[in-house]
This record gives C-alpha cells, sequence and structure tokens, in this order.
C-alpha cells in the first residue's frame, strides 16, 4: 500500500511539473526614467513593454516612472552595479562617464533629429559606445524618436543671443551644458528635475530648456510667459541598459528587446506629433507668445567657444568637429 501511495505521488509530482511551469515565475526587467507617467518617456516604455511581452511571454517588463528607482544618478549607479536594467533618458545624461560623451552635451551640432539617428548608427558612436561598455558596464540597445528637439521657456523673449544675458536658467549638471549658456552671456544653474517648477513659481530661476513636451508634462509652462525656438538641441530617448542584464538575454531576447525600441520610437514618433500640435495650440490659448528665435548668433557663439566648452578634451572635440563635418 505504502509503495502504491509513494508512485502515486511521484506521478502526481511529475505532472505537476510537467504542466505547470508558470509556477517558476516569470523574468524580470526593471525599466526606470524620471519623467511623469503622463510623458512621452511613459509612453514609449509601456510601447516597449507591450511589444517585448507579446514575442516573449516568459517576460514581464516592470515599468517605474517619475524616479521611483531613483532619480538619474541613483538609476546610472544601478545600471553600473545591475540592480536596475533598462533606464530611458536623454544620453547626454552619460557625459561624464566616458570623455567623447560630453559632445552629447553641446548645442547646436545637430540640424534635425534623422541627422542625430545617423550619428547614432554610425561607426563613430559604436565606438564610444564600447569604450562606455569597458568603463562602465553600460550600453546603449537603441533610440527613440520623441520630438527631443530642446527649446526654452522663459519669462523673457529670447530674439537673438544678445537677449540670453544674464538670464538665470536651470540647464542639468553637465558642465558643457553650463558652459554652452555661459558663452551666451546667461547665467545658468544646475538643479534636480524635481526642483524646478518650484523655482520657476518662486523666481529662482526665470527659464528652462527642455522638448516642449516634457517641460509641458511638468506643467512648468505655469509659471512662465514665453516659448523660445531656440532649437538648441535634436535629441531622441537612449535605451541604456546594465551589461550584466544584457549579457543574460539570449541572442533571440536581446533581437526581441532591439527591436521593441524600435516599436516605441515608431509609435513614439506619431503620438509627438499629435500630442505637440495639441499642446501648441494650448499654449498659445493660455496666452504663451512664440518667439522665432534667431539662433545664428548662438551657433557662432558655441563654434568660437568650443574648446572652453568641452574644456580642452581633446576626444570630445575630435568628435564634436566629425559631426560639424558629417564624417562620422
Amino acid at each position: 500500500m505504502k509503495k502504491v501511495l509513494l508512485i502515486v505521488c511521484l506521478s502526481l509530482i511529475m505532472a505537476m511539473g510537467v504542466s505547470a511551469p508558470g509556477f517558476a515565475g516569470k523574468k524580470i526587467c526593471k525599466l526606470g526614467h524620471v519623467n511623469s507617467p503622463a510623458s512621452i518617456f511613459q509612453f514609449g516604455a509601456l510601447a516597449f513593454k507591450e511589444a517585448v511581452e507579446k514575442e516573449l511571454p516568459d517576460w514581464e517588463i516592470e515599468v517605474y516612472p517619475a524616479g521611483q528607482l531613483g532619480g538619474s544618478l541613483a538609476m546610472i549607479q544601478g545600471m553600473t552595479l545591475g540592480t536596475v536594467d533598462i533606464y530611458t533618458e536623454f544620453i547626454n545624461i552619460l557625459a561624464d562617464m566616458v570623455p567623447e560623451y560630453q559632445v552629447f552635451a553641446v548645442h547646436y551640432k545637430f540640424d534635425s533629429v534623422d541627422e542625430y539617428e545617423k550619428f547614432m548608427n554610425s561607426p563613430t558612436f559604436a565606438k564610444m559606445n564600447e569604450k562606455m561598455i569597458k568603463k562602465n558596464g553600460i550600453t546603449n540597445i537603441g533610440n527613440m524618436r520623441a520630438g527631443s528637439v530642446y527649446n526654452h521657456f522663459s519669462n523673457k523673449p529670447l530674439n537673438k543671443v544678445e537677449d540670453a544675458k544674464g538670464l538665470v536658467n536651470r540647464v542639468a549638471q553637465m558642465a558643457p551644458l553650463v558652459q554652452c549658456w555661459k558663452s551666451y552671456g546667461a547665467k545658468p544653474t544646475s538643479m534636480d528635475w524635481g526642483e524646478i517648477y518650484t523655482s520657476l513659481q518662486t523666481g529662482v530661476i526665470t527659464a528652462i530648456d527642455n522638448p516642449i513636451l516634457d517641460m509641458y508634462d511638468e506643467k512648468f509652462h505655469e509659471a512662465i510667459k514665453y516659448v523660445n525656438m531656440t532649437n538648441n538641441i535634436y535629441n531622441m530617448i537612449s535605451y541604456n541598459t546594465s551589461v550584466a542584464f544584457w549579457d543574460r538575454l539570449s541572442d533571440k531576447e536581446k533581437v526581441v528587446f532591439t527591436k521593441a525600441v524600435k516599436v516605441a520610437s515608431e509609435k513614439g514618433a506619431v503620438e509627438v506629433k499629435k500630442r505637440l500640435d495639441k499642446v501648441t495650440a494650448e499654449l498659445k490659448k493660455k496666452g504663451k507668445e512664440f518667439i522665432q528665435t534667431d539662433t545664428s548668433g548662438f551657433k557662432k557663439a558655441i563654434q568660437d567657444n568650443i574648446d572652453t566648452i568641452l574644456k580642452g578634451n581633446k576626444e570630445a572635440i575630435d568628435v564634436y568637429k566629425k559631426i560639424m563635418k558629417k564624417e562620422f
């Protein structure tokens, strides 16, 4: 009798093992960003999640918006340690980690998002990415179109470069960005993303540059009068991942993840066009004045001061020159 019971028990255990693979649990990928749940960053993250999970049902992409995994520096550190799997952000956030990456924080180097995307698929960037992998254990797996053109919200119109003199504006905590604005005569200050809204309201700062949708989603428009079309940076949302995480993926999984970024980019481009038209109309309705800034003086200031902006960094200056010559 005992022998029969043992056989029955063993049969049940084997049957459970064969018929219920879900008990083992799903593979998890933690994807984070610092922008709001209403942002194009979140839209892209959810499109990425849907695309991966459709092709890989044994995976779950956990999306953490609004800095739930920490601020930018915390998530970068998390990638180097392998505790954050994917962090989506403009790639200039990595400017201090590899010398050549400083160029991503320089104004007026690309003339369009198309040109930016061409550079990101170039041999020059591939070499830069290899350095990032070796030095920091982080790699770029693709880039999302997101209407990522930097313009300027302010309480003072910027018709030409002379209007930037004395401007107290927030810039991200990257030396080249700060130096770009100093070359225009502004007084840039760095602060975390979460401090900007209150600082605009209280007059601690009077301006900020970023893509219009990002600034609108964070309600920065509530405290400003002008939208200056400075077009100072063309960008894409970079999908950066921990090499420790990436190396655990099979070749098939890597292909799916890479394709999912492209899906997010295609859907994001359509969504941005639809939203930007709507937001632009709403901002005008709210009385925000759009200024068609003459950018010629801004561009000249960058070119005249590039050695100072990049602090004599030979590697970054060489990349900048390749970009300006369109030889990358």
